[in-house]
């Protein structure tokens, strides 16, 4: 008889604790993973009152440096939920220094532009004054002040990126992208030579 109730009293203690596992608790720290296929990482936190019935509240703001703030999604909306292994120590400090290098170089003004070269003395020969060949002469200018290796299309999907996790690009890579086009030129009229 011992044996049974014993027996028993195990079977709730699991069924207890497996019903108490069924879904993440705040504090954890999990991935989710969208119908789309995308994934977003963050530790659950407490819906806002506003959220619906049934809403999951991820802190984002250890998982991706220079994005502060909750993601609040239905469970409904949700393909999968997977737990993550909590952050150690060590790596909290590490994000901590990066989050802080982050705000400080976001404050900083931006540097200051080159001196601008003085223009070339007047060619004895006529200029051509089309508009082709002044948007191939700022296409030019404008690759020789952005060189490659440094300078790429990789980098310009680095810096999308970078804006998509919600980190603000520098001045100089808010000009890159918004120039990309003339980039392009510059680079074509550059290898032809």
């Amino acid at each position: 008889m011992k044996i049974v109730m014993l027996a028993l009293s195990v079977l709730s203690i699991l069924s207890g604790s497996a019903a108490a596992q069924d879904g993440p608790a705040p504090g954890d720290r999990v991935e989710i993973t969208f119908p789309s296929g995308g994934t977003i990482a963050g530790t659950i936190v407490a819906p806002p009152p506003t959220a619906p019935a049934g809403s999951l509240t991820l802190d984002v703001s250890w998982e991706y440096p220079g994005l502060n703030g909750t993601v609040t999604v239905p469970r409904q909306d949700l393909k999968g939920i997977r737990q993550l292994q909590a952050l150690d120590e060590a790596t909290m400090r590490r994000l901590a220094e990066l989050k802080k290098r982050l705000a400080e170089s976001n404050v900083k003004p931006a540097s200051p532009k080159p001196a601008a070269r003085a223009p070339d003395p007047p060619k004895a020969e006529p200029q051509v004054h089309d508009k082709a060949a002044e948007e191939l002469k700022k296409a030019r200018e404008f690759y020789e002040r952005f060189p490659e290796p440094d300078w790429s299309p990789e980098r310009l999907n680095a810096i999308r990126l970078k804006r998509y996790r919600g980190a603000v690009p520098t001045p100089t890579e808010r000009e890159f992208e918004e120039g990309f086009e003339l980039w392009q030129k510059g680079r074509d009229a550059a290898t032809r030579k």
